[in-house]
């Protein structure tokens, strides 16, 4: 056979293996739950923590001496983002304040596999402030502060849901 007539055969060779490789799934093969995750609902699982992290941070952050937020804490966080949530949620108490307004957010995905998932958000505080139980005074540097930056997080599985193991806010990168 010469080269010419050789690549005759590539075109259907190649077709072949892309409707052998398009064919439907073997009746006998696993079932669709018993099938890893895929990439989608990876990331839709990982972004559903992330705003359950935030419903958690925002509520503590308003009222943060009116109960002991461990418990709810320890639902959505893990690790360095638990510990600096419960700091963060400790000092608000110990001052005494709260925030008012509101913090809007823009998550996406950077980066995802079966067992983490990293997080960039654009946080903007600029509807938001930090004012004292005592006397209502606002405590935030308004004139001052970044009213919005990246913030990066990374969400893991932890049994049979996700949470937010590694948080870093970047006030130097503004979104």
């Amino acid at each position: 056979m010469t080269t010419r007539h050789s690549h005759r055969w590539l075109v259907p060779l190649f077709a072949a293996g892309v409707v052998v490789g398009c064919s439907a799934p073997d009746r006998e093969g696993p079932s669709p739950t018993s099938a890893p995750p895929t990439n989608d609902s990876v990331e839709r699982s990982a972004l559903a923590a992330y705003e359950e992290f935030w419903t958690v941070t925002d509520a503590a952050f308003a009222s943060p001496g009116s109960r002991d937020w461990t418990t709810r804490t320890r639902e959505v966080a893990t690790g360095q983002a638990l510990e600096s949530l419960s700091r963060d949620i400790a000092n608000y108490a110990s001052i005494p304040a709260h925030t008012e307004g509101t913090v809007s957010r823009a998550p996406t995905v950077s980066n995802a596999a079966p067992d983490r998932v990293a997080i960039v958000d654009c946080v903007d505080i600029s509807d938001s402030r930090l004012v004292s139980d005592d006397d209502g005074q606002v405590l935030d540097d308004l004139a001052n502060r970044v009213p919005r930056y990246l913030y990066r997080a990374e969400v893991i599985p932890r049994g049979d849901r996700w949470v937010v193991e590694r948080t870093a806010p970047s006030l130097a990168e503004p979104c």
